[in-house]
C-alpha cells in the first residue's frame, strides 16, 4: 500500500491503473496442452531424444528447456528474447508439472548450440521420429502420399550456411534452403533437413527420400510421391521406380519439352477454357522415354489459370498456361491431375509452419544449432496437429494453428487454491467456449495412446 502511495496512480476513464503479484496468466489454455503433453508422456521422452549431456549439476532438465521452448513458439514468440513475454513463469511450470523454466533467450541458444554437428542433428531427428511413430494414429491414417517440397527461409545475419541463392521474395539476399517431407492427406511432417541457400533443390534429394522413405515405409501404404519441379531429376525418379512406387512430379519446361508439348494437337475439354492431354517424351541425356500429363487453360477466359507459358512459342501461346507433370500412374490424365492437386496440402502446410510456428525464426550463428531449433518445431507441429484432429470438433480440425492459439490457447486465467487443493480459473465468459474447452479435457482425459508400448509420466 505504501508503494502504492509513492508511485504516481494513472487513470482511465475514472479507473485507476496498479499491479498485482498475484498468479495471472494470459495463457490459461495451455493447460489442454499440458493434460495432452502428459497423455503423450512428452516430458518423460524430451530427456531420452535430446542428445545434449550437460555437465552442471545445476542445469535445466531437457524437458524444461524444450517445453519453454514450444510454449513460446504456441504463444506467438519469433525470437528467443520472446521468452521473456510469457509472463508469469509460476503459472506455466505449475500448469506443466516443471521444477523450472528459462527465463532469458540465452538460455535457449547455449542449448542449441550444444548440437554441433551433422550426426548429433541427426541423431535428435531419429529421437523425435522414434517418438512420434509411437503416439501417431497408424491405423486412422491407413495410407498416404509420401510428398517432397523446398522452402527458401531469407536470413539477415552472418549464420552459418546462409549463402546467396535462389530467392524469389528477396533477390540477392542470403538465406536457408531447407528440404521438407510429408504425409500429403494427414499432413505429418516426417522430415526436415536444414541445406545452405546456394543449394538446388534437387540437391541431396535422394538421401533425403531413402531416409523419410525408411520412416514409414512398415507403418502405412505408401501410394506414392508427389514433388515439385525443384525435383524433376531422373535419378530421383529411378530411386522411386526402384521401390516400385507411383509418382507425379511437376515437369521443368526444357526447351524440347515445350516443342513436343506445342506440337502436339490431341485436346480433351475437362472444363470450360481447360483442356487436358498426354504424350511420351524423352529428354536426349535421360534412359527412357515418360508419361507426361498436360493441363492446358485459356488465361483470357481463366483469370486464376496456374501454370506458366511456353516461353520459346510465346507469340503463338501467349493467351495459355501450362502444367505440365511427369508420372508413371497408368490412371486416365484427369485423375492423375486431380491426385497432384492435393500438393496444395503441402504448401499449406509450410505456409502454416513459416507464419504460424515462425520458421524463418530463432536462427542461430551455427548451422545444426538452427536445424535443432527446426526440429522441435517440427515434432511440436505433429503435436499440435494430433491435437486437433483427435480432440476438436470435426469442423476446428483444418484450421490454422493462429486461430487456435487465439480461440483457445491464450485465455486469462488465475492460480490459487482452496480446501480442496490448487486450482486453475480460467476467464470464460462464453458458455459455447466453456462447453467447448470442458469437452476437449474430458477427451483427453479418456485418450489412450494407440500404440501401447509408449510409457507415459
Amino acid at each position: 500500500m505504501m508503494q502504492e502511495k509513492r508511485e504516481k496512480v494513472h487513470q482511465i476513464n475514472g479507473i485507476k491503473i496498479g499491479y498485482t503479484e498475484k498468479k495471472i496468466t494470459s495463457y490459461g489454455g495451455f493447460s489442454m496442452l499440458a493434460m495432452f503433453f502428459k497423455k503423450v508422456g512428452l516430458k518423460a521422452a524430451l530427456n531420452q531424444i535430446v542428445p545434449i549431456q550437460e555437465t552442471s549439476p545445476n542445469a535445466m532438465k531437457a524437458e524444461e528447456k524444450i517445453l519453454g521452448f514450444m510454449t513460446m513458439v504456441i504463444a506467438g514468440g519469433r525470437r528467443f528474447s520472446h521468452v521473456l513475454y510469457l509472463g508469469n513463469f509460476e503459472v506455466i511450470k505449475s500448469v506443466f508439472g516443471l521444477r523450472r523454466l528459462p527465463e532469458a533467450g540465452t538460455t535457449l541458444t547455449r542449448y542449441f548450440s550444444k548440437i554441433k554437428n551433422q550426426c548429433e542433428a541427426e541423431r535428435l531427428s531419429e529421437g523425435i521420429w522414434r517418438y512420434l511413430s509411437k503416439i501417431i494414429d497408424w491405423k486412422r491414417i491407413k495410407d498416404d502420399w509420401l510428398s517432397f517440397d523446398s522452402t527458401v527461409i531469407t536470413r539477415y545475419g552472418e549464420q552459418e550456411g546462409a549463402q546467396k541463392g535462389y530467392n524469389p521474395s528477396k533477390k540477392g539476399r542470403a538465406s536457408h534452403h531447407p528440404l521438407l517431407a510429408f504425409l500429403n492427406g494427414s499432413r505429418m511432417v516426417l522430415n526436415i533437413w536444414n541445406r545452405s541457400g546456394n543449394t538446388a533443390s534437387k540437391n541431396n534429394i535422394i538421401a533425403f527420400f531413402e531416409a523419410s522413405y525408411h520412416r514409414i515405409s512398415d507403418l502405412i501404404r505408401i501410394k506414392g510421391v508427389l514433388a515439385d519441379s525443384g525435383f524433376y531429376d531422373e535419378s530421383f525418379i529411378q530411386s522411386i521406380e526402384a521401390k516400385k512406387l507411383s509418382y507425379i512430379i511437376t515437369a521443368k519446361l526444357y526447351s524440347t519439352l515445350q516443342k513436343s508439348i506445342y506440337e502436339h494437337e490431341n485436346w480433351t475439354l475437362i472444363e470450360p477454357e481447360l483442356w487436358i492431354s498426354e504424350i511420351n517424351f524423352k529428354h536426349l541425356e535421360w534412359e527412357e522415354a515418360h508419361r507426361y500429363v498436360i493441363v492446358r487453360q485459356s488465361i483470357k477466359e481463366r483469370k486464376k489459370a496456374l501454370g506458366k507459358q511456353l516461353r520459346l512459342f510465346e507469340l503463338e501461346t501467349e493467351s495459355y498456361r501450362y502444367g505440365v507433370w511427369i508420372t508413371n500412374l497408368t490412371d486416365p490424365p484427369i485423375d492423375v491431375w486431380r491426385t497432384i492437386r492435393q500438393r496444395s496440402n503441402d504448401e499449406n502446410t509450410i505456409k502454416e509452419f513459416k507464419e504460424d510456428l515462425a520458421l524463418s525464426g530463432f536462427s542461430m550463428s551455427q548451422f545444426y544449432a538452427t536445424e535443432a531449433a527446426f526440429l522441435i518445431r517440427m515434432m511440436l507441429y505433429n503435436l499440435l496437429l494430433i491435437f486437433r484432429t483427435t480432440f476438436l470438433p470435426e469442423s476446428e480440425q483444418t484450421q490454422r494453428i493462429s486461430t487456435l492459439r487465439f480461440k483457445y490457447f491464450i485465455i486469462p486465467a488465475q492460480m490459487g487454491r482452496d480446501a480442496s487443493g490448487k486450482w486453475l480459473r480460467l476467464s470464460v465468459f462464453s458458455t459455447k467456449l466453456r462447453l467447448k474447452i470442458q469437452a476437449v479435457l474430458k477427451a483427453i482425459s479418456l485418450y489412450s495412446i494407440p500404440n501401447s508400448q509408449l510409457h507415459c509420466s
